[in-house]
């Protein structure tokens, strides 16, 4: 045990008005001081902070009161040989703090002692997010006592391997200390939830006595009317226990900075000033340590972020914002040499965001080469719960030099749902996610010892020209390339769809060298290509599936698709209106659009009004002849979703004539070509053109397939296959 010196321990352990304490009983074997802490031990089980407190500065003062046991400094150097009950330290509730803070959800005891329990705020189904904090030296007793009726539950994450004990409303089970735990009735992730954050002993205590120290003790303070408490070079902002402080932090311009402590920050409220609204903000700063503190908005907006920082530590965060939306946990917007360990995050938007913001903040029209990198991040031994968006995420905005040495590895992820108001129609979210808006290079990625719980989409890389409905733009004009990314150790007990999507933009922006190994969906291994897993557009090349059944692995490039997924024309041609979404149509001005007729001539041939007006199959291309009418191929959309249209059209007859003119309508707009006029293929075009377009459709929507004649119809005969994917 190191030296303790008996004024200092007093002073930081004693409560603002603590009472005298009287009646203390010393056992009459205590013949030494290691005697008299082992008694403490024993005797302070059951006994809250403060009076525990008192208690031994009551013992300190006794025995350095005379000559026999020393000075004031004394060392205990005898071994304790007897066993003792874990300690467990309670943060009191502040009595000035408002009782809309307390939860009525759940009550919790720990080694018998109550521990305060509050409410962070709702989620985005209007239920209440609980938490409870406290300490503990060993394994711990803990009792919840849940206020609402429940019939099942579930002690999350799965990986702690916790089942607890039922008797009536009361569950109870056993925790070690550095350890997160969410209660879960009736295993409903919409509803009422407990998370309890079970703390080891705080070590390394910032001496309160110095200058560069700004402390606040066990309390309630409001600053929320003040601008954000700032942080200068040196200083260290200390949170004790039981110190609840409502207001920001900023760090700006600074080094060498630490915000510590086991106290609760708390953010609730929209600031009246030019300030970052967050709770944390750290911009351009160096050398930063945020640890043990537990942060707490109610705000739709982020938790905290850093911005063009080098060489942050953040350890043993905790963080709850369940508010819909855009309450991400902590983004790391282009920063160098930043450590995450053992976050425990709860947010209903990002949990953790790996972005490029630009210098001056997000500007699409910004060269992203212009701005400094995001580079050497790694992010271990956490929880994430996401209520939307993404629990892990690169992106959206990826305004950087370049993406380079990023790691995630040893990860609980205890939920991650899309969205609230549009579920299964943001095709770009997933549990473990790549997003990029902006052309740059993302590279040297690792994904490693994951854990997903309840999730829909399990894993995303996609290029995106922009995010949230248009809302934010992204700008594809520089090069730019997704390559060399690991997902390993991978396994999801969801019952999600569990997709793998992968989604380049163009020739010239690739997703490449992308190695999956050891996937497991419900413990079934992921072998092959060959599943409604992988879903991959044509820009995803060089992608690696390795498993116990192919250690050596198998490679594919894109597309990789779902066969349920995957509406091929020329292999689903039927004699049938309407077979596997296919219609086959013509249309004239002044009579409009006719349904064709299947085979009246014996040719196999779907045939128009006209002479010449067909749609067949040969060689295993469709085949259109448009005459006095338009030769419309219609597909109607099963279902909403993001669908990629591909398929070469060229000239198939090109001994004559004068060429045809093709596009691709959605209902009534056209979508290809983008500018909105017909493509020409020349008569003896026969390499033809690539007609490519991604779209949304809804149930219903129409993508129809034209060809038209040009001034003749001789030789008009055009091959084109479209395929339809969703994505």
């Amino acid at each position: 045990m190191k030296n303790v010196n008996k004024k200092e321990f007093c002073l930081r352990n004693s409560p603002p008005a603590a009472g005298r304490v009287s009646g203390i009983f010393f056992p009459a074997a205590v013949r030494s001081p290691g005697e008299l802490f082992y008694s403490i031990g024993v005797f302070s089980y059951g006994i809250k902070k403060t009076a525990l407190a008192a208690v031994v500065c009551a013992m300190v003062s006794f025995m350095t009161a005379g000559a026999a046991w020393g000075e004031e400094a004394y060392t205990v150097n005898e071994p304790m040989e007897r066993a003792y009950e874990p300690l467990v330290n309670v943060y009191e509730k502040p009595d000035a703090m408002p009782e809309k803070y307390s939860s009525s959800d759940f009550q919790v005891q720990a080694g018998g002692l109550d521990i305060p329990v509050y409410v962070s705020g709702n989620n985005a189904w209007g239920n209440p997010v609980s938490y409870g904090t406290f300490e503990s030296t060993g394994p711990v007793e803990i009792q919840i006592s849940a206020q609402v009726p429940f019939t099942d539950y579930a002690l999350l994450p799965e990986s702690l391997g916790l089942s607890g004990q039922r008797a009536g409303n009361k569950v109870t089970f056993t925790a070690q200390p550095g350890t997160d735990i969410t209660f879960l009735p009736d295993r409903n992730y919409n509803g009422r939830v407990l998370h309890l954050f079970v703390r080891e002993p705080l070590t390394d205590i910032p001496d309160i006595q110095s200058d560069q120290v700004i402390h606040y003790g066990p309390g309630y303070y409001d600053l929320s009317g003040r601008p954000p408490l700032m942080l200068r070079t040196g200083q260290t902002l200390y949170l004790e226990g039981g110190a609840v402080l409502r207001g920001r932090v900023l760090v700006q311009d600074a080094d060498h900075v630490t915000i510590c402590g086991p106290g609760i920050l708390l953010n609730d409220y929209v600031s009246q000033d030019s300030y970052d609204g967050v709770a944390v903000a750290l911009k351009n700063a160096n050398d930063v340590t945020v640890r043990d503190i537990t942060v707490i908005r109610d705000m739709n907006s982020w938790i905290s972020f850093m911005w063009k920082c080098s060489n942050v530590t953040v350890k043993n965060y905790k963080a709850i914002n369940a508010r819909y939306a855009s309450s991400d946990g902590f983004n790391v917007a282009n920063c160098q040499g930043v450590l995450f360990d053992g976050s425990f995050i709860h947010s209903c938007d990002d949990s953790v965001a790996i972005k490029g913001t630009g210098n001056n903040g997000y500007n699409p029209a910004e060269d992203p080469s212009q701005a400094l990198p995001t580079s050497n991040i790694t992010y271990q031994n956490s929880q994430l719960w996401s209520d939307a968006n993404n629990a892990i995420g690169i992106g959206a905005e990826t305004q950087a030099g370049y993406f380079d040495q990023i790691r995630f590895q040893n990860i609980d992820i205890l939920r991650n749902y899309d969205d609230l108001n549009y579920p299964d129609q943001l095709t770009e979210r997933s549990a473990i996610n790549i997003c990029a808006l902006n052309a740059t290079q993302i590279q040297n990625v690792t994904f490693e010892d994951i854990r997903v719980e309840k999730a829909k989409r399990l894993i995303n890389i996609t290029m995106e020209d922009s995010f949230w409905f248009g809302s934010l733009a992204g700008n594809w004009q520089w090069p730019g390339s997704i390559q060399n990314v690991t997902y390993r150790n991978i396994t999801s007990k969801s019952d999600g769809s569990n997709q793998i999507r992968i989604s380049g933009h163009d020739s010239n922006h690739l997703i490449s060298d992308i190695h999956f190994e050891n996937i497991k969906i419900q413990d079934t291994p992921l072998t092959d290509f060959d599943t409604d897993i992988f879903s991959v557009n044509s820009f995803g090349k060089n992608i690696r599936l390795v498993s116990d059944l192919h250690p050596e692995g198998v490679t594919a490039d894109g597309p990789i698709t779902a066969p349920s997924n995957r509406y091929q024309a020329a292999e689903q041609l039927s004699d049938t209106q309407g077979g596997n979404g296919w219609y086959y149509r013509t249309w004239q001005a002044g009579v409009g659009t006719l349904d064709m007729a299947w085979n009246p001539d014996g040719s196999n041939h779907w045939r128009g009004p006209k002479q010449w007006d067909a749609i067949w199959v040969e060689q295993g291309q469709l085949l259109f002849h448009p005459d006095e009418t338009q030769i419309l191929l219609d597909w109607k959309a099963p279902r909403s979703g993001v669908i990629s249209i591909s398929g070469t059209v060229r000239k198939y007859a090109s001994e004559g004539g004068d060429g045809v003119n093709v596009s691709i309508w959605k209902n009534d707009r056209m979508i290809w070509p983008v500018n909105g006029a017909w493509r020409t293929i020349d008569f003896d075009d026969t390499a033809g053109v690539a007609a490519e377009v991604s779209t949304s459709v809804v149930p219903d929507d129409v993508i129809s397939f034209r060809v038209d004649k040009r001034g003749n119809t001789a030789y008009d005969s055009t091959a084109w296959t479209p395929t339809i994917i969703y994505e």
